[in-house]
């Protein structure tokens, strides 16, 4: 079949579709497949995009980590209405997702701190997150300050660094097709259920 009318093949359930896709990314793109983009709405209704890594996702979301007094902790506490962004050029494939954002659990930000590496750890104390650094050199005494600070002792997670979950209320799969005629899949959740439409290019 010529390649311009291919078509996505929709099921029910987007989250089992991004998962095949996911997978697919997984498999092809060269670096940082679970890379998405980020877009938040300030406190004063500025708009402001960043690449996070996703850690997790499920049926009720899509997980990211951050240090919540950032930007985009301070703004999604102001906003909590965000959009995703997954582009994998390998594939020739987006999924965008609109949603809400929601604070994890003590207990999921802590399992999942406690798999980060050591400097990893030791980083988000002491890093402060999107303030003013006047020079490299403050930020390796903050991380020699507290490896010493930790030696020998359980890093503990820093109350400020937490997780997010993206609960999706619209996620659209977009595939390239030739001449522009992209294939469009756009899943809107109301009720409790996922709607299906096909748009235009």
């Amino acid at each position: 079949m010529n390649e311009i009318f291919l078509s996505t093949t929709a099921i029910a359930d987007p989250i089992d579709l991004f998962k095949n896709w996911f997978d697919q990314a997984l498999q092809k793109e060269i670096n940082d497949p679970n890379a998405m983009n980020l877009s938040t709405i300030s406190k004063d209704f500025k708009p402001s995009s960043r690449m996070v890594l996703l850690k997790d996702f499920d049926h009720k979301g899509f997980v990211f980590y951050t240090n919540i007094n950032s930007k985009k902790g301070e703004s999604i506490i102001a906003n909590p209405y965000v959009a995703l962004n997954f582009h994998w050029k390998s594939l020739l494939r987006q999924i965008r997702i609109e949603g809400k954002a929601i604070q994890v659990t003590d207990k999921e930000a802590d399992d999942y701190y406690n798999t980060r590496p050591e400097d990893s750890r030791i980083g988000a104390w002491a890093s402060n997150q999107s303030s003013e650094l006047a020079n490299r050199e403050k930020l390796i005494e903050n991380i020699k300050y507290y490896k010493k600070k930790f030696k020998n002792i359980k890093i503990a997670r820093p109350h400020y660094w937490t997780g997010f979950r993206v609960e999706p209320r619209l996620i659209e799969f977009w595939q390239h097709i030739p001449f522009r005629l992209h294939d469009r899949l756009e899943y809107n959740k109301i009720n409790n259920n996922w709607i299906l439409r096909k748009l235009f290019p």
